[in-house]
């Protein structure tokens, strides 16, 4: 085998450059830098003293290729490589810019040979890095693995997620991943402004040209915030075309957004420009980006979206900065956070009272509350609360899909509208096809209405759209359950726990399946885990007891019963569908029966899955059953 080969390298003050791999270090701490500037910035520092000209620059890395903005992107990649050296272009320690003719490195530089690793024995080890880029060192995952550690110590739900191998694609779109923005402020305390701003590109995105441009959505894109990964591999797993990443920054009035489109084939910079406007120009500066990019991949506009580029109404900055608040709270998917994103979202409000994000806002978050066992706000009360919301919004602006979306929600969870429902989510969809959540709801009320193929294909299109989400590959593993599809069901399952282990809602359905299946040694250690991951809560014990009772296990159908109870309001069972499952196992058909009507009374969300949970098949020919089906609405 031959000797490992020494790596080049560069030093120039507190950095080091490898020449192989582009990899910046400072005091032996990699640096992120991004493939362009990293071989701007070997160019550069490898003919140190000299200058170099723009066209030299473009001949060297740009090659033949035609762009419509070079001057730009190049303009993007000094910024860049400065920001990182934290050098200053007025008073430069390591780039001179040489008006109108190029750049000089100025720094002393000094060559040095670091000890390489042994080859790889793949041939792949023989591929040249061409593109500068590189993965992470042992260092930086030990870094990333203790910060990790510490966050979920203070509570926070963070978990290291083993991404699919290769995302599906949407069949006849352009896909585009908009990165989450870089807080370029240096205060922590703005992160809700640059994320706020990244979803808000999304969704304008998004909506721009949904027959051609498919735009991966918030949760996924949400896994490479603060990320060392390549542009490829990123592109790779998300099923992505093109690459939008970015920084914004803002003073009291003015907003400074740094954008970049990356083609992720080759990792080419295609385009890279800085925008500033005041901050009530936000929506203007969402199109111009939206219109940009739509050029650069060549999508034409048809006369409605360019009409669309003359109309930037003005909004109120306090007002958005506290509606960006309001979604960076919402976000967080707790129930303390849902109340934070009210308060905002009605200062909002306060401020200007025709801001009908903002009202959607409230509505998305009073549906989730109507979800959750809130004692601040029973079920009845947050569904009508969260209807009003969604109702005034669609006053204002008929062209919100979170709004269609909402009230969507409202009409097949709690009043069980079905139909109703349908024409909402299809509007949401219409307006914004790249919208997750629509497609998501609207999956369940398919499977409501007993249209099963719709509903897997729904529920596999907001997968499609956002591949990373936990929740939308749950239940996407969950659907293909209730359309008896078990085999593909628990492959989808077993894909979901392999890519999130810690997320106690995909154990839980894997539970189910396996139950389904008779496979209860495996059904019972999934039980476990999600009870396990949960931390005792009464929705998860009375599953697994569900699952014993399944087994034949009567001893630990009690003992999973009685930890329910305790930790349940008032110290009884949770009147809910696991329980009645639990019971027509056992087969006390008549105490399930009482369960089921103690939760139409209360209107219970999960009844909507009633007619076509496999856990209820055997009280098909039952009456009381039956009458029950046809009091919610659901085909019999």
């Amino acid at each position: 085998m031959a000797a490992p080969v020494p790596k080049s390298a560069l030093r120039f003050g507190r950095f080091e450059l490898d020449l192989s791999s582009g990899e910046l270090r400072k005091s032996g701490i990699p640096i992120r830098l991004q493939p362009q500037p990293a071989k701007v910035l070997v160019l550069l520092a490898t003919r140190a003293g000299q200058l170099v000209s723009r066209e030299e620059i473009k001949a060297e890395l740009w090659g033949d290729e035609i762009f419509v903005d070079f001057e730009q992107g190049l303009n993007f990649c000094i910024r860049q490589i400065r920001q990182v050296l934290s050098d200053n272009a007025d008073s430069p320690l390591y780039i001179e810019t040489i008006p109108k003719r190029g750049y000089c490195f100025i720094a002393p530089v000094n060559n040095v040979v670091t000890p390489a690793s042994p080859p790889a024995t793949s041939d792949a080890s023989s591929v040249a890095a061409r593109n500068f880029t590189w993965q992470p060192s042992s260092l930086q995952w030990s870094a990333f693995i203790l910060a990790l550690a510490l966050l979920g110590g203070g509570g926070a739900y963070v978990s290291l997620r083993r991404v699919p191998a290769r995302t599906p694609r949407q069949a006849g779109k352009v896909m585009l991943a908009v990165l989450p923005f870089e807080n370029m402020s240096g205060d922590p305390q703005q992160d809700y402004f640059s994320e706020g701003l990244t979803d808000e590109v999304i969704t304008d995105l998004g909506q721009f040209h949904p027959d051609l441009l498919g735009v991966i959505a918030r949760t996924s894109v949400m896994q490479y915030r603060h990320t060392d990964k390549r542009i490829d591999q990123i592109g790779h797993e998300l099923g992505a075309d093109y690459i939008l990443e970015g920084g914004v920054s803002r003073s009291s009035s003015q907003l400074r957004v740094n954008a970049q489109l990356i083609q992720v084939r080759d990792q080419t910079h295609l385009w890279a420009r800085s925008y500033e406007f005041e901050l009530g120009n936000v929506l203007r500066l969402q199109d111009e980006v939206a219109a940009n990019i739509a050029g650069q991949i060549q999508l034409k506009l048809n006369p409605a979206q360019q009409a669309r580029l003359d109309r930037h109404p003005w909004l109120d900055p306090k007002a958005h900065e506290d509606y960006l608040k309001g979604r960076y709270f919402w976000n967080l998917r707790s129930e303390a956070g849902y109340w934070k994103a009210i308060e905002y979202f009605q200062a909002a409000v306060g401020k200007d009272p025709q801001y009908a994000q903002a009202y959607a806002g409230s509505a998305d978050a009073y549906a989730l509350i109507s979800s959750l066992p809130s004692l601040k706000s029973p079920r009845d009360t947050a569904m009508l609360k969260a209807k009003e919301m969604a109702l005034t919004a669609l006053k204002l602006d008929d062209s919100l899909p979170d709004a269609h979306t909402s009230l969507a929600f409202v009409e097949m969870h709690y009043e069980w509208k079905f139909r109703e429902a349908e024409q909402e989510f299809k509007r949401a969809i219409d307006l914004d096809p790249n919208y997750s959540i629509a497609h998501h709801w609207y999956a369940y009320d398919l499977v409501a209405m007993g249209r099963m193929d719709e509903a897997v294909a729904e529920v596999m299109l907001a997968r499609q759209i956002d591949p990373l989400s936990a929740i939308i590959n749950t239940d996407a593993a969950e659907i293909l359950y209730f359309a008896r599809r078990y085999d593909k069901a628990l492959q989808q399952a077993r894909a979901t726990v392999e890519m999130d282990p810690n997320f106690a809602h995909a154990h839980r359905v894997l539970e189910r399946i396996y139950g389904e299946k008779h496979m209860f040694p495996e059904a019972i250690a999934e039980g476990q885990r999600a009870v396990a991951l949960a931390g005792e809560d009464a929705w998860m014990l009375v599953e697994l007891a569900n699952t014993y009772a399944l087994a034949g296990k009567k001893k630990e159908v009690q003992n999973c019963a009685r930890r329910a109870a305790k930790v349940s309001p008032g110290g009884v069972l949770p009147q809910v569908g696991g329980t009645a499952e639990m019971y027509v196992a056992l087969g006390e058909v008549d105490r399930a029966l009482k369960v089921m009507e103690t939760a139409y009374r209360r209107r219970n969300g999960g009844l909507i899955l009633l007619g076509h949970d496999p856990r209820f098949d055997g009280l098909k020919s039952n009456p009381r059953f039956q009458q029950l089906l046809q009091r919610i609405g659901l085909p019999q």
